[in-house]
C-alpha cells in the first residue's frame, strides 16, 4: 500500500516540478536510475522511514562500506517528487573528514536562505550562524541530508541548532561507521549490504547496454566480470563504463583481472573512494588493517588466528585488566563496524568466527602495505627466488610454490598459504624471525634457532618429540603443530605462552614444589592433550585456560573432577574410553561449549550438565550418553542454544518447553528416537532441526511440531532430513585437455552425483582452462561416487566429450567422523595415493583448514589421450558439524 502511495504521488508530481516551494534547496546531481538496480527496496524503506506518522524530529543513518551506494541512495531519496512535496525545506551537505562547525552551518544556510551577500554570513561566528539556522528552520518541516559523516563531533556541533518542531522533520545521515550511526540515536541504523550476483549482473548490464539487450556471445563473460566485482555497486559502475567503450572481443582481457581494471579506470576513482576509510583509521588500527594483506584473495580468515598474529606482531596494546586477545577482538569489531572487514561466519551467539575483505580493500591493503616496506607479497615461480630481501620485514607467499627459500637477517615474519619445500630453509639466517606460519613440513632442528619467535605454526604432518625442543624459545606465545607434540618440563617455566595446539599433546607433570613456581597466567588454549592429568597443582599453574581438549583412554586416576577448578574455561572437549561417573562430572560454571565423546554418561546424570548456567552449545557424540530414556527437568539448560546428539543410545525423550527455553538448533543423527517432545512447538527461539539416519516416525514428529508452531503463530521450523551433507566441489582448473584434432577448445566441466547435474562456465580457446567455479551437491548417500566429465562447447553441433573421471567421497566422510574440529589449522588427516582403483593422478590430501575439512585432488581423465582436472572438496553443512 505504501509503495503504491509513493508511486502514484510521484507520477502526479513529476510533471509539476516548476511548482516547487520557493524555499526548496538546490539539489545534488541526480544519478541515473541505472545505478539503482537492486536498491528499489532500500529506496522504499528509507522513504517510509522519512514519512512515518511520528511527529518528533528523527535521525536516520544509512551505513555501509565505501562505494556501496549510500550517497546514491540518499540522492535518489532527496530528489524523489514525493519527498520534495512532503517537506517545506530541504538541504544537503557533504561532511568531509576535516570539516569545521562553521563550514557545516554556512553550507546549510547557503542552501536554505536567500542571500545576495555571502560574505556577510561568513563574518558571523558559529553561534550567530547557528541562531540564524535555528530561526530559519523554526516552525517548518525540514529534511536535511548530512552525507559522508566521519565523526560524531560534526553532529554535536549542528544538532543544537536544529529545532524539534514536532512536525515530522527528518535528518538523513550517510556514514561508513556503524558505531557513529548507533551513537546518533533516534533510529536503528539502516545497513546496506553488497549486491548478490543477479543484482550485480543487472546493474552492469544496464550500465553497458542502457538501450538494449546484452549480446548472447558476451553474456557469460559479462556475468563473470559482474561476479568478480563482489557486489560493490561503485566497482560495477566503473567497470561498466570501461566495457561500454570497449570492443566486446576485448572483454576477456578485462575478465582476467577485474580488480586491476576497476582500480585503473576513471583516474583510480574506486581506490580514492575506498582509501578514505583507511585514512580515517586511528593510528593503532592501521597496522592491523594492513596485515590483512598477508592473506590471499577470497580467503576466509579465522578470527582467532588473525588476533593471535596481531598479538605476536605487537599491534595490540595492553589496556586495563583485559587480555590481549580480548582487546584484539575489540580491534576486529572496530574494523568490522567501519566496514573494512566483512563477516563470513558467526557462531551461535553472534561472535565472529571467520571474516574476509572485499577484493578492492585487499588491493588497498597490499598497495599501502608495500609503500612503507610494511609487507612484501611474493609472486615468484619455482625457478625464481632472487627477490632482494635486505630491507624486507614481513614476507607472505600465498599464490605459488617456492623452492630454495633464502631469507635475509631482516625478516621478522614469514607466512605461506600453500605447500612448499622448506627442507633447505635456514632459520640461522633470520634470527630475528618472530612469526613463522607455514602449511607444510618444517625442519624441526631449525625451530631451535628461532629464539625470538612469538608465533610458530607448522601444520604439515610433523611431530616434535625432543624433550628440549622448546627450551630456547622463551618469547613463544603461540605454538601450532599438525602432528604430535611432546612438551618438555620447561614448558611450566614459559610465562609468555598463550596457545598450544597439536593433534596430540603429551604434557609432563609440573616440577616439584621445591622449585620456583611459575604461573602460566597467559595460557588460554591447550588442545588436544593426551592422558591429561588434571591435578590440583596443574589447575593452579594454568588458571586462565579458556579452551581445553582432552583425550584419555580411561577415566583412571586422571583427577578429572578437578576440571571444576578452571574457573575461566569456556570450551571443553572430552573424549574417554570408559564411563564418566557422577564423581568425575564436575565442570566449571563458566563453560559455554561442551563436547563429549565415549563418556557413557547415563541420561539421568545429564542433569549435572544441564545445571551449567552459561552452557550454550552441547555436543554428545559416539556413546557420550547411554540409556533408553532421557527425562529433562525444569530449570536445566537455561541458556542452551545448540544441542547435538549423534550415535548415542536414546529412544524416549520427555521434556517440555520450559526445559530448553533458549534452544535454537537441534541436530540428531543415528539415534533410535521415535519422536521429539511435542511441547518443543512452544520454544519460541527454535529454528532448525537436522535429522540424519533417523526413523521416519521421528521425521513425522518433527513435522507435526512445526505445524503446531504455525498454528500458534510462530515461524515454521527449518527441517533438514536424509541429506548427509552439502558438499562444495570447487572445480579449479583443467590441465592439457586434448581431443587430438588440433582445434582450439572451449571446455567446460559437468559434475554428477546421483541425479544431480551441475556445470561450470565455458572457458574459450584454451586447453588449460581456469574455471574456479564452486558447485554444491546434496550428499544423499556417501557410497555413491561423484563423476566429472569435460566437454568441448560447440556452437553448431553436439558438444564433444573430452574425457571423464570419478572419485569416492567415503575417505572424506571417514575423515569427518574423526571429529577434526579440534585440530590445528592446516593439519593433514589423510593421504590417498593414486592406484588402479581410483582416478587420482597424484597424491590427494584431506586436511583441516579455516574451520572446515577439505580435500585437494587431481583427477586423470579417462577415455582421452591426455588431460587432468584439479578439484577441492569442502563440507558446507553437516548437521552439528559447525564450530559454534
Amino acid at each position: 500500500m505504501m509503495i503504491q502511495k509513493f508511486l502514484s504521488i510521484e507520477k502526479d508530481l513529476v510533471d509539476n516540478q516548476s511548482t516547487r516551494k520557493a524555499s526548496s534547496s538546490p539539489v545534488p546531481l541526480r544519478i541515473g536510475k541505472n545505478t539503482m538496480v537492486g536498491f528499489d527496496d532500500h529506496l522504499i524503506q528509507i522513504m517510509s522511514m522519512l514519512t512515518t506518522d511520528e511527529s518528533d524530529r528523527r535521525i536516520i543513518p544509512i551505513v555501509g562500506m565505501g562505494g556501496i551506494g549510500k550517497t546514491n541512495l540518499a540522492t535518489n531519496v532527496f530528489n524523489n517528487p514525493f519527498i520534495i512535496e512532503k517537506f517545506d525545506i530541504r538541504a544537503w551537505f557533504v561532511v568531509s573528514q576535516e570539516c569545521t562547525g562553521k563550514q557545516i552551518l554556512l553550507g546549510l544556510l547557503h542552501q536554505i536562505i536567500n542571500t545576495t551577500n555571502r560574505n556577510e554570513l561568513e563574518m558571523n561566528d558559529d553561534d550567530e550562524l547557528g541562531e540564524k539556522l535555528h530561526k530559519t528552520l523554526f516552525g517548518r518541516k525540514y529534511f536535511i541530508v548530512m552525507d559522508d559523516m566521519w565523526d560524531i563531533t560534526a553532529w554535536e556541533i549542528v544538532k543544537r541548532f536544529l529545532p524539534d518542531n514536532n512536525n515530522g522533520s527528518r535528518i538523513l545521515v550517510t556514514t561508513r561507521l556503524l558505531k557513529l550511526a548507533v551513537d546518533l540515536g533516534s533510529c536503528t541504523p539502516y545497513e546496506l549490504n553488497l549486491l548478490d550476483e543477479a543484482q550485480s549482473w543487472d546493474l552492469l548490464r544496464e550500465k553497458v547496454f542502457p538501450e538494449g539487450r546484452c549480446p548472447v556471445e558476451v553474456e557469460e563473460i559479462g556475468r563473470n566480470i559482474a561476479k568478480k566485482c563482489r557486489g560493490l555497486p561503485l566497482a560495477l559502475v566503473v567497470i561498466g563504463g570501461l566495457l561500454a567503450k570497449s570492443k566486446t572481443e576485448d572483454w576477456k582481457y578485462v575478465e582476467e583481472d577485474v580488480t586491476s581494471a576497476v582500480n585503473n579506470e576513471d583516474d583510480e576513482l574506486c581506490m580514492k573512494v575506498i582509501s578514505l576509510s583507511y585514512s580515517h583509521l586511528p593510528i593503532y588500527l592501521k597496522p592491523c588493517f594492513l596485515y590483512l594483506a598477508v592473506f590471499p584473495h577470497d580467503f576466509d580468515i579465522k578470527m582467532s588466528r588473525l588476533v593471535r598474529l596481531w598479538v605476536a606482531e605487537g599491534f595490540v596494546r595492553q589496556c586495563g585488566p583485559k587480555s590481549l586477545e580480548e582487546i584484539g577482538e575489540e580491534y576486529l569489531k572496530d574494523l568490522i563496524d567501519r566496514n573494512l572487514i566483512l563477516v563470513s561466519k558467526r557462531g551461535i551467539s553472534g561472535e565472529v568466527k571467520t571474516c574476509h575483505i572485499h577484493d578492492l580493500l585487499s588491493d588497498l591493503c597490499r598497495r599501502e602495505a608495500q609503500k612503507d616496506n610494511f609487507l612484501v607479497l611474493s609472486k615468484l615461480d619455482n625457478n625464481k627466488a632472487s627477490l632482494d630481501m635486505q630491507r624486507i620485514r614481513r614476507l607472505s607467499i600465498n599464490n605459488c610454490h617456492w623452492k630454495n627459500v633464502t631469507l635475509a637477517a631482516s625478516i621478522r615474519s614469514f607466512l605461506t598459504f600453500f605447500s612448499m619445500n622448506l627442507s633447505t630453509y635456514s632459520a640461522r639466517r633470520s634470527p630475528l624471525l618472530r612469526v613463522l606460519d607455514v602449511v607444510d613440513r618444517y625442519p624441526i632442528d631449525e625451530i631451535l634457532q628461532l629464539i625470538n619467535s612469538r608465533y610458530v605454526s607448522c601444520t604439515g604432518l610433523i611431530s616434535m618429540s625432543s624433550s628440549s625442543i622448546l627450551s630456547r624459545l622463551w618469547c613463544l606465545q603461540t605454538l601450532v603443530v599438525g602432528g604430535d607434540l611432546t612438551l618438555p618440563i620447561v614448558i611450566w617455566q614459559m610465562p609468555q605462552l598463550r596457545h598450544v595446539q597439536a593433534r596430540r599433546i603429551s604434557l609432563p607433570d609440573p616440577p616439584s614444589r621445591g622449585k620456583k613456581i611459575t604461573v602460566l597466567k597467559n595460557l588460554q588454549t591447550l588442545s588436544i592433550v593426551k592422558d591429561f592429568k588434571c591435578t590440583e597443582e596443574v589447575t593452579k599453574r594454568i588458571p586462565n585456560l579458556k579452551k581445553l581438549g582432552i583425550v584419555c583412554p580411561t577415566v583412571g586416576s586422571y583427577s578429572l573432577s578437578n576440571l571444576g577448578f578452571f574457573h575461566k574455561l569456556e570450551s571443553l572437549s572430552l573424549a574417554l574410553s570408559g564411563t564418566l561417573g557422577r564423581r568425575n562430572m564436575v565442570f566449571p560454571s563458566s563453560l559455554k561449549k561442551l563436547v563429549l565423546s565415549e563418556c557413557k554418561i547415563p541420561w539421568e546424570d545429564m542433569s549435572i550438565v544441564g545445571s551449567l548456567p552459561n552452557l550454550e552449545v552441547l555436543k554428545l557424540r559416539s556413546n557420550a550418553a547411554v540409556g533408553q530414556k532421557w527425562i529433562s527437568n525444569e530449570g536445566e539448560f537455561a541458556r542452551l542454544k545448540c544441542l547435538l546428539i549423534h550415535e548415542c543410545e536414546l529412544e524416549i525423550w520427555e521434556s517440555d518447553n520450559t526445559h530448553f527455553p533458549c534452544l535454537e538448533q537441534i541436530h540428531l543423527g543415528t539415534v533410535s528416537l521415535k519422536q521429539i517432545p511435542s511441547d518443543f512447538a512452544e520454544i519460541l527461539p527454535l529454528q532448525v532441526i537436522d535429522l540424519y539416519r533417523c526413523k521416519n516416525s521421528l521425521l513425522t514428529s518433527v513435522k507435526e511440531v512445526s505445524e503446531e508452531r504455525e498454528n500458534l503463530g510462530y515461524d515454521a521450523l527449518q527441517i533438514r532430513s536424509s541429506v548427509f551433507a552439502l558438499l562444495r566441489i570447487s572445480v579449479q582448473r583443467g590441465i592439457n585437455l586434448a581431443l587430438g584434432n588440433g582445434r582450439s577448445r572451449d571446455p567446460y566441466a559437468v559434475v554428477r552425483m546421483s541425479k544431480q547435474i551441475l556445470k561450470t562456465r565455458v572457458v574459450r580457446k584454451t586447453v588449460n582452462p581456469e574455471w574456479h567455479d564452486d558447485l554444491t551437491v546434496a550428499v544423499l548417500d556417501p557410497s555413491q561416487p561423484v563423476s566429472v566429465t569435460v566437454y568441448d562447447k560447440n556452437m553448431f553441433s553436439a558438444d564433444e566429450k573430452m574425457g571423464d573421471a570419478e572419485f569416492d567421497i567415503r575417505p572424506f566422510v571417514q575423515a569427518f567422523k574423526m571429529h577434526p574440529n579440534a585440530l590445528p589449522n592446516g593439519t593433514i588427516t589423510t593421504r590417498i595415493l593414486p592406484s588402479s582403483s581410483n582416478c587420482l593422478s597424484e597424491e590427494s590430501f584431506i586436511f583441516w583448514k579455516d574451520d572446515n575439512l577439505m580435500q585437494d585432488m587431481c583427477l586423470g581423465l579417462r577415455n582421452i589421450e591426455s588431460g587432468q582436472v584439479k578439484l577441492q572438496l569442502r563440507w558446507i553443512d553437516i548437521p552439528g558439524y559447525e564450530e559454534f
